[in-house]
């Protein structure tokens, strides 16, 4: 025995030479246990895994019990030597027999969750053991690449062209390509080991005692950007592997109750393993079956080789209708053969994810099922790929992407109006004579006359949105008679706009070529030259771009989608007239123009190239027309010197004569419902004009889902011009458009709006709003104008509802910067409530002036910081008031949502000015496998509406835009049952953290899809506005082909419409993700939008009745921007911010169904309430004003903070299609739900129309009469601010200051008070504190848990509370001094928590009861000095300021707040932290990059000088040598146990160093861990140090650093695993010390 602890002991002294000697491995196969028997009589056998000897053995989770057993499949045609380690591994006895003890099949393996980047993971262990890469000799030092027998290297996109080493490697680099001697394609790839079976799995590594080693091989892995090879797509496959296993057993413990013992850091699951070998393009497969009598495929989704990492998939809660079988084994002897699995997956009776083998391939059927209605014919079997069906075949290596090389086809013109003599053409200047230009010059003055006398009538008697039924006027087969017009400030109708007739139009152009051309009459200069400045063919990639784009819906095969003006005729030379042409590319086919009211299937782009277009009358613009002009150098659109007409483009035609169906002036379309429109990148002046013309750049009328973007509008200095004119409309939002010169900016109103980023330079009023409800304004620039904001009526009344100005800045204004009509407190007065947030001013005399000349608000102050005008509520129903002008509460601004300049963040839509054609792949070109053939370029989604009957999964880094708005439909089985909802679009994985950016495109479907989620959104936005999406809308039913018209679901007053539930959930924001929104609309449709024949301005916009269980559903954490977003008519809600936080929205809108109370929520959806977080309750009770049992919530709050809403408007207009409800108020009960939120939740300028309450917050109401705005139809109320209850909890609206103060001289930051200052952590000093010792029992069985000491190094400190008495009111740009002072650190509150399994296998946490060791009392100049470092050598300096800064975000440093409870230790930097989903198994081997050959050449000769990398020079300094190893054992003093030493040991190395670090002679490092003593008397603690001596070095190797202390722990005290007392071992360069001492 003494001899055999001798050897024991010598083995360990000589184990840092000896590096191949086994240390630590874990068994290799599983355990049979007897356990209950689920049906309670006797028990079964089971199997249990136990790693090592001394752990208590866990039961295995075997799938295959259960009937849902995973597979995972290798395809051998692509991951060849990876198979070929596969087939060595099989051929050995091992292999053939690997489970001796359990008699699991051989195919069958274990999935080993104790993963992780630690050393000390399972995974971790078993990797070094096969293939080290941590001690020495590394697996490339002794097994040599490539192997004799290698396989040909397989990248992405096909074989390499050798398996060759590249020459002087030194990674086992794979041999660039050359043509004569240079280099013309990097290889990106190298060999490493690749072992079998994995390190992750339990058959991996090689067993306790080392006799069953792994087989290894050389295999190829990636080591450059933009290339895979078989070792990637094996990363992938395991990770999704861990994450389909955990899926399905975290499924089953929900639905089933199943495996309750699972522990997702350290449980097995067994899996079975298959190869197969095809050349399909996918190279590994995950399948999971469920039960056989299953119809149908649970979930699909797949993992691209597009990506710089490896992605996990999350699969969609698959169906199961098995139940727990009781016997042990369900795994055949062997295996089911391939096409046997195959057959059942594709016979519904599994789910598949499967990893491509080439990024430009996937077949039509994967990505959801994606078809495309008019696509052109080529069906999966003529798809082609890089990856030949025979190795010998190459000649159609490239066939398939050979669509990419085709250039771009010419634009061929249409029509050529110059060259003709077809009397039809408009009689040009050249074909005109004297006589005919007088005649021209004699109608014009004629229509100029009328057209100014018209202008002036409907400029001042602006028409208002009509408010009888809306839109239409048809319920069933009923007719309702409209309302008599009402809510116009004037009752006189207006004349209609002057009637531009074709003679009119004819003479005006060429009246317009004679002034433009200075002819002036004269029939001798008929023929002048134009003028040589044409339009020409501009940069942006928007005009190049083949179109393949259709509108297959529209039953019209020729019809254009894209019209360049260049192909109907224009010109663009600023002398010839380009009216009729323009009109001709915008009516080019039958599209909805006069007479029609609404199309879903007739929009088009109209594009103008760069140049210069005169244009001498107004240009309707047919429903869903795009005007896009050059993004690099905008078009001009310019008015001609005797224009006709009121707008050069116009939205707003109205064609008087009678009655249209909204109860106002027959028109084009009705003004709630002009929907769908785009106008960008144009720049239109009309500086030329006539003053009495009144004209005006725009005349504008929209509703939802419009925008206007990149414009300038550009009037005459002091002239009666104006830049936009709106008479009325129904939302819509405008950005980055400059106004210039004129008598208004604007001038105009719509019920709600979004304003962002526009700039007024020289108009004689920037704005006025003649009426409105709610109009955010944000980022404005007011420069050089008398009057910025006139919010008066048209005919002075004041009655212009509110607006909230944010961001904004005024200077060098003549009169005011506000105008309003004196304010009143009374009840429907019609009071103006404005708000005004963070506006600089400069040269403004007054801020906020009334019409009788009081000044509100004087201009002295540089920046107002708030100051609301209106009612208010702080905190509670109970506190309203009326503000007259004054700051209102504490909000203040999250650190996350603002820019460095303090201001809420926004991102105009990217419109890729720098991008070429090249850029873009189109999906009509690539079909479903576009997705990912387009990673780092633009996705074209060609117009066209695209049928998916599954789950698509939009990668990060994905870029798409839309043509026309292109249409995403969902149709088919998969979303129809309304209990197991699907996704159509989920926009990226869950955890993930990266870009996408969408725009341009609808989301919406095709029939009953009760199941439907349309978007969920899980990405995370790696930077503000970095995932996002712009003009992108959701349609639910309404239109044509959705089978969801009125045809299908007629409007009902009573019942439910059967076969009409159309979607559980329009939009889903979840906990993980975040972005920035701007311009969407989610429409539940409540009327059909396509006019049935496009020809008669009568035409009703049909009612129906379809149902749309949920809107909007934002769980965000993440900053997050809701610019311009509305959602309409879902059963539960149309907002729910479910424990929501840090959320900019504005302007929000809403309606709630129209067929609402008849039937009421939830109905038809009351089975699947609470399936969604959030849902109502509806736990409903008689006279239960706020249960919401009657109508949907617009907007529901709760459990939510952080949340600002710039704005909102929201609506119920019906009660069961009737409207006599609204001005009593009588529609609905309530309309918003704020409950039980927390700090820092705001409306600003709310607005409700038809319910009695506007808002019930925790359980109370808000009156809407009491808020009542105005006594006239429809009445509506508003509230200026209204500040949500806060319960006080979670972080109370605390300033998170920005560690960078520690850096500076003087630490200091600003705010404004009351302050509840975060400060961040000091981290200039350290100590440590001992854990305490755990002893846990369980009848009989006892143990002792014990963890390394805690090392303090960043010390967290109270809240500072900061107040300052009263300040005037703004006079807060001047920084005025706190009183410096000292941070007092924090207590923390508990010790983390340990996670252990009992003797039955099941995981327990426990955490010690013990209080933790109390801070210092201070850190100031009188503290005693830490442990170790330094306090900080001046206090903290705070100051008044407006802004909050410097900042991070919540949680942006290490703090107890933010720990996730439990507190585990191993978590939050108190050790290794559990693995996740995401982990990589070849993460060390992907850190290795290749090298780039480094050559000189010059493009004119073609010479290439090859330059040579220098050979390192050998190290001058020695290195330990452990064959000289020297050890000295204490033998005496203080002992202390194995486990503790081992602890001080593994702190120790972690502490020393970190790789690549060489360190210098002379070099000493020691550490002093202390732990409780068993005894209760003092500490032990143990001194560990290392030396290098003089002319030596050492580089940190964590393991070699182990080693050596293991030797004195080790190799004495050898009677017993304890008693340890240390000792010193040293060798020629290295002295290692570890010794445990008694310190009282």
């Amino acid at each position: 025995m003494a001899f055999l602890r001798f050897f024991a002991c010598l083995v360990t002294l000589l184990s840092p030479y000896s590096s191949r000697v086994v240390v630590a491995q874990f068994y290799q196969d599983y355990i049979e246990q007897p356990i209950p028997n689920p049906t309670g009589t006797g028990t079964i056998e089971a199997y249990f895994y136990r790693a090592t000897a001394n752990n208590v053995p866990l039961q295995v989770v075997d799938l295959a019990t259960v009937g849902q057993p995973v597979y995972l499949t290798y395809n051998c045609y692509y991951m060849r030597d990876i198979c070929k380690n596969v087939a060595n591994f099989w051929s050995t006895s091992r292999g053939k027999m690997p489970h001796p003890s359990s008699g699991l099949p051989y195919y069958v393996f274990g999935y080993d969750l104790n993963t992780g980047k630690a050393r000390t993971s399972h995974s971790s262990m078993r990797r070094e053991q096969s293939c080290p890469t941590r001690r020495n000799p590394k697996w490339k030092d002794f097994h040599i690449c490539p192997e004799s027998n290698q396989r040909t290297v397989m990248r992405h996109d096909g074989p390499w062209w050798t398996t060759d080493l590249e020459p002087g490697t030194a990674s086992n680099q794979i041999a660039n390509h050359r043509t004569n001697g240079q280099v013309d394609e990097l290889s990106k790839v190298r060999y490493s080991c690749d072992e079998f079976p994995p390190a992750t799995w339990v058959e991996g590594g090689n067993n306790v005692d080392g006799s069953d080693e792994a087989q290894t091989r050389c295999a190829a892995i990636r080591c450059g950007e933009g290339v895979k090879a078989e070792q990637d797509w094996q990363t992938v496959a395991h990770s999704s592997l861990r994450t389909e296993l955990k899926r399905v057993v975290k499924e089953r413990q929900d639905d089933h109750d199943d495996f309750k013992y699972f522990d997702e850091s350290n449980s097995v699951i067994l899996f079975g393993f298959e190869v197969n070998n095809e050349a399909d393009g996918i190279a590994a497969r995950i399948w999971t079956y469920s039960n056989p009598d299953l119809s149908h495929v649970d979930h699909e989704s797949t993992i691209s080789q597009g990506f710089k990492r490896s992605e996990d998939v999350d699969g969609e809660e698959a169906a199961d209708n098995s139940t727990a079988s009781t016997y042990l084994n369900c795994w055949p002897a062997q295996p089911p053969t391939f096409e046997e699995l195959k057959a059942r997956i594709e016979a519904g009776q599994g789910t598949e994810f499967v990893v491509h083998a080439n990024d430009s391939f996937m077949p039509w059927d994967d990505l959801g099922g994606m078809a495309t209605q008019g696509m052109p014919g080529m069906g999966a079997a003529e798809l082609k790929f890089r990856w030949d069906l025979d190795e010998d075949v190459e000649e159609n290596d490239d066939d398939w992407g050979e669509s990419q090389k085709k250039p771009v086809t010419k634009r061929q013109p249409i029509l050529n109006f110059r060259s003709t003599s077809d009397p039809t053409i408009t009689p040009l200047l050249k074909r005109a004579s004297t006589r005919d230009i007088e005649r021209a010059r004699s109608i014009v003055e004629d229509a100029i006359t009328e057209s100014s006398r018209l202008n002036t009538a409907r400029l001042a008697n602006p028409l208002r949105n009509m408010y009888g039924l809306k839109p239409g006027t048809v319920i069933g087969t009923s007719n309702v008679p409209a309302q008599g017009r009402t809510g116009n400030a004037n009752s006189t109708t207006p004349p209609p706009l002057l009637q531009i007739t074709d003679e009119i139009a004819e003479a005006a152009a060429l009246v317009a070529e004679a002034d433009a051309s200075g002819a002036a009459g004269n029939v001798t200069r008929r023929a002048v030259a134009a003028s040589s400045t044409f339009a020409a063919s501009g940069t942006y990639w928007m005009e190049g771009l083949a179109r393949k784009g259709t509108v297959p819906w529209g039953n019209d095969a020729s019809y254009k989608v894209f019209r360049n003006v260049l192909d109907y005729g224009a010109v663009g030379d600023g002398v010839t007239d380009d009216t009729k042409a323009i009109k001709l590319a915008m009516t080019d086919g039958k599209r909805c123009g006069v007479k029609c009211n609404g199309s879903t299937t007739k929009n088009a782009i109209i594009y103008f190239p760069p140049g210069t277009y005169l244009i001498s009358s107004s240009i309707p613009m047919p429903f869903g027309t795009q005007v896009i002009g050059d993004a690099n150098n905008r078009p001009t659109l310019k008015a001609s010197k005797n224009f006709i007409g009121l707008g050069v483009l116009s939205t707003d035609e109205y064609t008087g004569g009678e009655t249209g169906p909204d109860g106002n002036d027959q028109e084009y379309y009705i003004n709630t419902a002009n929907f769908y429109r785009q106008i960008r990148n144009v720049i239109i002046d009309v500086t030329l004009t006539r003053d009495a013309q009144k004209v005006s750049c725009l005349h504008y009328q929209v509703a939802q889902a419009t925008s206007t973007q990149n414009v300038e509008l550009v009037a005459a200095p002091g002239s009666s011009q104006t830049g936009i004119y709106a008479e009325n409309g129904s939302g819509g939002q405008i950005s980055d458009v400059v106004f210039r010169g004129g008598a208004a900016g604007i001038y105009g109103g719509n019920q709600q709006f979004t304003a962002q980023r526009l700039t007024f330079d020289g108009c004689t009023t920037g704005v006025q709003v003649i009426w409105d409800w709610g109009w955010m304004w944000k980022s404005v620039t007011m420069t050089n104008v008398d009057v910025g904001f006139k919010l008066v009526s048209d005919d002075g009344s004041g009655n212009i509802g509110s607006v909230s100005i944010i961001d904004s800045s005024f200077s060098n204004i003549g009169t005011a910067a506000i105008v309003i009509s004196p304010p009143s407190s009374e009840t429907a007065s019609g009071s103006t409530g404005v708000v005004l947030e963070n506006v600089a001013l400069s040269g403004v005399p007054a801020t906020v002036q009334d019409t009788d000349g009081k000044t509100l608000l004087d201009g002295s102050t540089p920046v107002i910081g708030q100051w609301a005008l209106g009612p208010t509520y702080e905190g509670s129903t109970d506190a309203r008031s009326f503000t007259t002008g004054e700051r209102v509460g504490n909000y203040r601004r999250h650190s996350t949502l603002v820019d460095s300049d303090g201001m809420y963040f926004e991102r105009p839509k990217p419109q890729y000015e720098d991008r070429s054609v090249g850029d873009f792949v189109h999906v009509k070109d690539f079909g479903a496998a576009a997705l990912y053939s387009s990673q780092g370029k633009i996705l074209f989604v060609d117009a066209g509406s695209y049928i998916l009957t599954s789950t698509v999964t939009i990668p990060q880094g994905s870029k798409i835009v839309g043509e026309t708005w292109s249409q995403l439909v969902a149709s088919g089985s998969y979303f129809e049952d309304a209990s197991n909802p699907k996704v159509l679009l989920k926009v990226g994985n869950a955890g993930e953290v990266g870009d996408i950016e969408m725009q341009d495109l609808i989301f919406t479907n095709r029939g009953p899809t009760a199941g439907l989620i349309l978007v969920e959104w899980n990405i995370q936005a790696a930077n503000p506005g970095s995932a996002g999406l712009w003009d992108c809308h959701a349609r639910i039913g309404g239109a044509t082909r959705t089978e969801l018209t009125p045809a299908e679901c007629p409007a009902v007053t009573s019942g439910v419409d059967q076969g009409c539930s159309a979607a559980s959930l329009m939009f889903h924001l979840t906990p993980s993700g975040s972005g920035y929104f701007e311009n969407m609309w989610l429409w539940g449709s409540d009327h059909m939008i396509d006019d049935p024949d496009l020809n008669d301005a009568n035409n009703t916009l049909e009612q129906n009745s379809i149902y749309i269980a949920r809107g909007f559903l934002i769980e965000s954490t993440h900053a997050t921007w809701l610019y311009a977003t509305a959602s309409e008519h879902a059963v539960f809600y149309q907002y729910n911010f479910h424990r929501a936080t840090n959320i900019f929205a504005g302007m929000l809108q809403t309606e709630s169904p129209y067929f609402q109370p008849t039937p009421p929520p939830p109905t038809p959806f009351e089975a699947v309430v609470g399936d969604f977080p959030g849902d109502p309750d509806y736990s409903c009770a008689a006279n239960d004003d706020f249960s919401g049992c009657d109508d949907s919530w617009g907007v529901i709050i709760r459990e939510s903070e952080n949340i600002f809403i710039a704005g909102a408007g929201i609506y119920s207009w019906f009660s069961s299609y009737g409207q006599s409800c609204i001005d009593t108020q009588e529609c609905q009960k309530a309309l918003v739900l704020l409950d039980s939120n927390f700090a820092n939740v705001r409306f600003q300028n709310l607005i409700t129309i038809g319910a009695k309450y506007m808002a019930v917050m925790d359980g109370k109401g808000i009156s809407a009469i009491d808020n009542l705005n105005v006594d006239e139809h429809p009445k509506w109320s508003q509230v200026s601010i209204l500040d949500v209850t806060s319960n006080g909890t979670q972080f109370n609206n605390l300033i998170w200051i920005n560690p960078a103060i520690w850096d500076m001289d003087q630490p200091q930051f600003t705010c404004l008070p009351p302050c509840n200052v975060k400060i961040p952590p000091w981290t200039g000093a350290t100590s440590t504190v001992n854990y305490p010792l755990l002893t846990v029992s369980d009848g009989t069985w006892t143990s002792t848990i014990t963890k390394a000491p805690l090392t303090i190094s960043e010390w967290v400190f109270k809240v500072v509370t900061l107040t300052q008495g009263a300040v005037a009111n703004n006079d807060k740009a001047k920084r005025q001094g706190f009183d410096a002072f000292w941070p007092v650190p924090a207590t923390t509150s508990s010790w983390p928590a340990v996670i252990y399994n009992g003797p039955d296998g099941a995981p327990t946490t426990l955490a010690p009861t013990a209080a933790f060791p109390t801070p210092p009392p201070s850190i100031g100049p009188d503290a005693p000095p830490p442990p170790r470092g330094s306090w900080p050598k001046r206090a903290i300096q705070p100051y008044f300021g407006l802004d909050d800064q410097p900042l991070v975000g919540e949680c942006g440093f290490w703090d107890p707040f933010c720990i996730q409870q439990p507190w585990i230790y191993g978590d939050n930097g108190t050790g290794y932290g559990a693995p996740d989903d995401s982990y990589n198994e070849d993460w060390e081997e992907l850190e290795m990059v290749c090298p780039t050959p480094t050559s000189s050449s010059s493009t004119r000769t073609s010479t290439t000088t090859k330059v040579d990398t220098p050979t390192a020079e050998p190290s001058p300094y020695e290195h330990g040598d452990p064959t000289q190893n020297k050890l000295n054992c204490y033998n005496s003093g203080e002992n202390t146990e194995h486990i503790r030493m081992d602890n001080a040991a593994n702190s120790f190395c972690n502490s020393v160093g970190d790789p690549e670090v060489v360190w210098p002679e002379l070099f000493a490092h020691s550490m002093d861990l202390a732990f409780p003593d068993n005894g209760g008397l003092g500490f032990v603690t143990i001194k560990v140090r290392l030396e290098v001596k003089r002319d030596c070095e050492w580089a940190y190797d964590y393991a070699e650093c182990r080693r050596y202390l293991n030797v004195p722990v080790d190799s004495c005290n050898c009677d017993g695993v304890d008693w340890k007392q240390g000792g010193v071992v040293e060798n020629n360069c290295l002295k290692w010390q570890i010794d445990p001492e008694l310190t009282l």
